[in-house]
């Protein structure tokens, strides 16, 4: 069976009416989890390898579990590990969210290791992607580079500056806030999240610099709420929460009825 459809982003955003695809973002590995939150209808599961406790094997397993599942498997590298992200992409994945994407140069080296020629130089190996996709090598070759997505975190000052260039490299499908990472930076070093007044002051011009270059603009988020005002500040991809948020929500919630 061909899962090629529902893997990709692309179709899932157009698909979407302008309205944002919500998916999750798991620190734990497990695909029997990765595989319910799909049922449970988020449209992808990212793998967190830069925080979460993964390692390739169970990052591997997370990726084919979501595509078999119908979800978009999604895959954050370790920080610099663009090697790691190939890898990914060969096990399956459809998303590289790859973290401190601070330069063009940082943009160019990401580009580099997760694109095909004649746009860049990946090396060809996607066994397990080939299987997943339901494509045979050449279907897989001629198809990549357009049906998966590559973003690129935007987590510090150097990168707000940076933005419009970031955003103009040719394989860089769009950004994807950190904020956290974002508040820290812009305020010097406290942990103010999305609510610092200069992370607030910066989401906008980030969706608009995206939408100016005809990308994608996504971003964190630890809930409903929150989810729900970045899809009405214009991000398009949204992490509306994460594996250990969903199951201390779940305990809260069942707890609160005995």
């Amino acid at each position: 069976m061909a899962f090629s459809h529902l893997l990709s982003l692309k179709t899932r955003l157009a698909e979407a009416d302008d309205g944002p695809v919500y998916v999750t973002w798991c620190q734990m590995p497990g695909e029997g989890q990765a595989a319910a939150m799909v049922r449970g209808g988020f449209a992808g599961v990212l793998a967190d390898m830069q925080h979460g406790f993964f390692s390739y094997d169970e990052m591997r397993l997370v990726v084919q579990a979501t595509g078999r599942a119908g979800g978009i498997p999604m895959m954050r590298p370790p920080l610099d590990d663009f090697g790691m992200a190939a890898r990914a992409l060969d096990a399956g994945a459809a998303v590289i969210i790859a973290p401190m994407i601070n330069t063009v140069n940082d943009a160019v080296r990401l580009v580099d290791a997760t694109r095909y020629p004649p746009l860049a130089s990946r090396s060809f190996g996607p066994a397990q992607a080939l299987e997943l996709w339901g494509m045979d090598g050449q279907s897989y070759l001629s198809a990549a580079n357009d049906l998966t997505c590559v973003l690129a975190m935007v987590e510090t000052v150097e990168a707000i500056s940076n933005l419009d260039d970031i955003l103009g490299v040719d394989g860089i499908d769009g950004v994807f806030v950190g904020p956290y990472d974002l508040s820290i930076n812009l305020s010097g070093g406290k942990v103010g999240g999305a609510n610092d007044p200069d992370v607030i002051d910066a989401l906008p011009k980030i969706v608009a610099s995206a939408r100016k270059h005809g990308k994608i603009s996504g971003i964190y988020a630890s809930g409903a709420e929150q989810a729900k005002g970045f899809a009405a500040l214009g991000f398009n991809l949204v992490s509306a929460t994460s594996d250990a948020g969903l199951i201390a929500a779940g305990a809260g919630a069942v707890l609160g009825d005995i």
